[in-house]
């Protein structure tokens, strides 16, 4: 009886809280940041050509940024987790991109209105949560993979992000373009 433990899904359950207070903190500090980084003019373009790309279904301009941003996302969170004993380090670049991502949504939302609300619900929102979701298991999992795949890891999993946005852009979005 004194020898029953979690074999499930979540491992540390102190990190995966960890984890989700810095997310949630992150995303407070980015939109309360939204009103200094209106004042950013690369911000207020980067909402508008998102918003177009994404209504104009150009894939290209999407997805080649969203793919080598994970990878090198994923690559460091990996290398933090794998090389050192520390992977509560890795909840800085966590905290960075959540708060990257409370900002762009605040932007979507407030500077586009009614489409870059759309956009963000749709398409931006369900993305960095499964990027999000993704870098957890990089967290927890990278060390117990077998040595010959773990520096593969990152690369499949941008990969898999890749995916999930391409249908989101693809599917779900054409879908409610199509039903409004």
């Amino acid at each position: 009886m004194g020898n029953l433990h979690n074999n499930g899904f979540i491992k540390d359950k102190k990190f995966l809280l960890t984890f989700v207070i810095a997310l949630i903190c992150s995303i407070i500090c980015g939109i309360v940041l939204y009103k200094t980084a209106v004042l950013n003019e690369y911000l207020l373009n980067f909402a508008d050509d998102y918003v177009f790309f994404v209504f104009n279904f150009e894939n290209s301009a999407l997805l080649v940024p969203k793919i080598l941003t994970d990878i090198v996302y994923f690559y460091i969170v990996f290398a933090i987790c794998y090389f050192t004993k520390f992977k509560y380090l890795s909840i800085i670049p966590l905290f960075l991109r959540g708060v990257f991502f409370g900002i762009y949504t605040s932007i979507l939302i407030v500077v586009n209105s009614f489409s870059g609300t759309v956009v963000a619900i749709f398409v931006f929102i369900p993305a960095s949560l499964v990027s999000f979701a993704l870098c957890y298991i990089i967290c927890e999992y990278c060390k117990i993979i077998y040595k010959k795949y773990a520096f593969v890891m990152p690369l499949v999993f941008s990969v898999i992000n890749l995916a999930v946005y391409a249908l989101l852009i693809n599917l779900l979005f054409r879908l409610v373009i199509i039903i409004v």
